[in-house]
């Protein structure tokens, strides 16, 4: 995986979709329920708000 942030908030909202299913919804675990590029525009987003109101991410170094 990718270490930069849009990358880590893609695979996050990605696995929201899959890994955290709504119970009353049947198709929420289809994989055609989000795209790919649906979660790359909204973690594009969520990172440009972000820096739209001073925030920033960085790597800690380990």
């Amino acid at each position: 995986m990718s270490d930069k942030p849009v990358d880590v908030i893609e695979a996050a909202i990605r696995s929201a979709f899959t890994s955290y299913p709504k119970e009353d919804d049947s198709d929420w675990r289809s994989p055609h329920w989000i795209k790919p590029e649906e979660c790359v525009h909204l973690a594009q987003g969520i990172l440009l708000e972000l820096q739209a109101k001073g925030f920033e991410i960085v790597k800690r170094q380990t």
